[in-house]
């Protein structure tokens, strides 16, 4: 009778720490982001938080989903302090180091690229995350100050670019420096970005500059024409 008590005690424990283990599946809404349909994925976003609002996978696809930076900030450090062994927390410490990094608090953002390297040492986002960090903080520019009065430095007038063209997306980052290579050759800007999808990275290959996305259409026709791309034209993230 014992021996049986003790089967069921550890097969409630298994089946309790399955269930704490198992994270809600956000990789649709994940893909809905990749392919551009947000409306989509703030959809799933919606039907999930009306059951699993507390899953840290739900929290992070808020997050990912939340356009406010610090609002943003705040729901991936909560991810971090009350779910550190969520399927995404690698991930979460990596978009707080961006954050950190894009504002230029570059020592608080090496603290979580240190953190990214201890935690999770296979992790594939080091090798997007890691660079060399400046040795200052990021400052401001300063007036210029005369005997008389400031003399603020001059304006010159800056284009917008608001669009480029997502020519293709590849796990393996030599593939997408071949087609960036291709590309190159026929005089065609290009840069390569990540993004993280289902736990995975893709280097996405972005072509030109565009400030409206009229534009673009010319350049995309060309590719298709020319290179057998299939492109579409995305918003550039700032």
């Amino acid at each position: 009778m014992i021996r049986v008590m003790k089967k069921i005690f550890i097969y409630l424990i298994i089946i309790t720490s399955n269930i704490y283990a198992q994270e809600v599946d956000i990789v649709p809404a994940l893909q809905q982001i990749e392919n551009g349909n947000i409306k989509s994925a703030e959809t799933i976003l919606r039907e999930l938080k009306t059951k699993n609002a507390n899953d840290p996978s739900v929290i992070f696809l808020d997050a990912v989903l939340t356009k406010d930076g610090e609002e943003a900030l705040k729901k991936y450090s909560a991810i971090l302090e009350k779910y550190p062994d969520s399927k995404y927390t690698d991930a979460v410490i990596y978009r707080i180091f961006s954050y950190y990094y894009s504002l230029g608090y570059y020592r608080k953002a090496e603290t979580y690229l240190d953190r990214l390297k201890k935690d999770f040492p296979e992790s594939p986002y080091i090798k997007t995350a890691d660079r060399k960090i400046p040795d200052i903080e990021e400052q401001q520019p300063q007036p210029i100050v005369t005997d008389s009065k400031p003399v603020q430095p001059e304006k010159t007038e800056i284009k917008t670019y608001n669009f480029t063209i997502q020519a293709g997306a590849f796990l393996n980052v030599d593939n997408a420096k071949k087609l960036c290579d291709r590309l190159n050759k026929e005089n065609y800007f290009t840069e390569i970005t990540t993004k993280e999808i289902g736990g995975s990275i893709l280097n996405v290959v972005n072509v030109g500059r565009f400030t409206t996305e009229e534009e673009s259409k010319s350049v995309l026709n060309l590719l298709e024409k020319r290179f057998n791309l299939k492109g579409r034209t995305v918003s550039i993230n700032k």
